[in-house]
Order: structure tokens, then C-alpha cells, then sequence
């Protein structure tokens, strides 16, 4: 499987505990940080998703209990059928 190059540097960058330019948080381009973050959120958010809210009568509970992860499951999910 092939990974979103953002994905794949946020996972990099948590494994070895550092960002991929020295310097620290001031020292990486514009915006990346945010952008890395966003993957690693949707990523996350999957995650839990096929963990606990696909599982057959527990997606109402899940949802329930993690809003904001469903929040993103399900704005990701609209632009696969809008664009897939």
C-alpha cells in the first residue's frame, strides 16, 4: 500500500521523535506541520474507525462516543464518493 507522502513523513517523524528539518517547529516550511497533522488525523480517526464503529450494531454507539472522529471519518468518506 502506498502512503500519502504527508502521511508517510508524519509517521517518520513520530517514530524517530523528530521533524524532518533541523531546527525545530520555526524551521520547516509554511503550513507543513499542520499539514502533517492533518494526515496523521485522518489516519488516527480510520483507525479507531475499523476498530470499533464498523463492528455490526455498535456504529450508532461509536459515533456517539467519538464525534469528532466520525466528524472526519465522515467528511473523508463524502469526498471518496464525490471523487472515487
Amino acid at each position: 500500500m502506498t502512503l500519502p507522502p504527508l502521511l508517510e513523513l508524519g509517521f517518520d517523524c513520530e517514530h524517530y521523535h523528530a521533524l524532518p528539518l533541523p531546527g525545530g517547529i520555526w524551521d520547516q516550511p509554511a503550513g507543513l506541520l499542520r499539514k502533517i497533522r492533518s494526515a496523521m488525523n485522518v489516519y488516527h480517526a480510520f483507525k479507531q474507525y475499523q476498530r470499533g464503529g464498523k463492528k455490526a450494531g455498535e456504529m450508532a454507539k461509536w459515533r456517539k462516543e467519538n464525534e469528532d472522529m466520525w466528524q472526519i471519518v465522515s467528511e473523508i468518506n463524502g469526498l471518496r464518493d464525490n471523487y472515487g
